[in-house]
């Protein structure tokens, strides 16, 4: 593949190319310097012979993800056409590894470490998803390593702006997008692989439940000589049991991972906050806020529960099938909450545990303050 630019070529009158950094599908990525600001940039190129639908497509999505703020999102800072008519995007300049890296380096991640990761992105596709923007390319070569400036492991989602948009029924969806090189066949859903169905965000619930199977048990749920084998496994064949390829997964966290794979997309987690929410309590204790924030974003409101000991959250995964998931609203007028289903099914919702654990904590403090009367006395 040839590339469009080489190094000391200018795009946009302020970008100068300082190198090429990697080539793929149909994209190239390379790297380089603002002429005025001491800023360095990574700008990706959509290459090849793009259909005019693709090209609109990439640039009507990375200018709906410039608007995309969120510290676990790379963040895009320019978009537009090369005078050859090749479409370009400006992205922040990050230092550290991908995902992919990491698993060639190490084969599987422990498990609260691979649940952080997966809470991050988890944050980064509730504000994608609220700004109405499916990524439908998630793999772990686009959850990126960095550090934050207070020292901390960073992942941010790449290429959130080249992603899949919603398709409805019949108008060939990311099946295409797989065909132009845009797709990862590992970690797209069964939904994605046929052209007749719809695509909507919970694709990408699918792809992260692929993803964070790949980290915990060293090996996707579904691998095939081809893609039409692997689109067939995909649709019709079941997962091994994570357990039985690593059996030390909690049992819940292996319910959450089945859950995302269902292949009918209402069986899946509604939405990011309630897999976050799911899987919160498996997380390092300073992980568990990302529950939390995608909620936020995503404009639902959580239950309260107790700090002390987080609940696990079952999400009905053998239930029957449910409503195609949807933000509802709350009991209190105006205030949105996380789905029914999903209200239903947490533990902590006023069910007798919950009260029993009050009480408790009432004679704790009742015992107390009569120690300390009598102390008094």
């Amino acid at each position: 593949m040839n590339a469009p630019v080489v190094a000391g070529d200018v795009i946009a009158e302020k970008y100068r190319v300082d190198r090429v950094l990697g080539r793929g599908g149909k994209g190239v990525l390379v790297g380089a310097s603002h002429l005025v600001q001491p800023e360095r940039v990574a700008i990706k190129l959509l290459v090849g012979e793009p259909s005019p639908a693709l090209v609109e497509r990439f640039l009507r999505e990375a200018r709906a993800a410039v608007r995309l703020r969120g510290e676990h999102v790379a963040r895009v800072l320019d978009v537009g056409q090369l005078d050859s008519g090749v479409p370009y995007l400006v992205m922040e300049h990050l230092d550290g590894r991908d995902l992919a890296e990491l698993l060639r380096a190490r084969g599987q991640l422990e498990i609260s470490e691979a649940i952080d990761y997966v809470l991050q992105a988890c944050v980064a596709m509730a504000e994608a998803h609220a700004a109405g923007i499916v990524h439908g390319n998630l793999d772990p070569a686009n959850l990126f390593l960095t550090t934050a400036p207070g020292g901390a492991t960073l992942l941010k989602v790449l290429d959130v702006g080249i992603s899949a948009e919603p398709s409805s029924a019949g108008d060939g969806g990311a099946a295409a997008q797989a065909q132009e090189g845009l797709g990862v066949p590992l970690y797209l859903a069964p939904e994605q692989l046929q052209p007749s169905r719809p695509v909507d965000a919970r694709a990408d619930i699918w792809s992260l439940g692929a993803i964070l199977y790949r980290l915990l048990t060293g090996q996707p749920p579904f691998e095939a000589r081809t893609h039409a084998d692997l689109a067939l496994r995909v649709a019709s064949a079941e997962p091994a049991l994570p357990s039985a390829l690593r059996p030390d997964i909690p049992p819940a966290v292996e319910r959450v991972l089945l859950g995302c794979l269902a292949k009918d997309p209402a069986r899946r987690p509604a939405n990011v906050a309630e897999l976050a929410i799911a899987l919160a309590p498996h997380a390092p204790v300073g992980s568990q806020d990302y529950a939390q924030r995608a909620a936020r974003i995503l404009g639902a409101t959580l239950p309260p529960r107790p700090r002390a000991s987080l609940p696990t959250i079952g999400l009905g995964l053998n239930a029957k099938q449910r409503p195609a998931p949807r933000l509802l609203q709350g009991a209190e007028p105006g205030a949105p909450a996380l789905s029914r289903a999903f209200q239903q099914e947490t533990p902590y919702l006023g069910r007798p545990t919950a009260r029993l654990a009050l009480l408790a904590a009432v004679a704790s403090l009742l015992a107390i303050l009569g120690v300390a009367a009598a102390q008094l006395k």
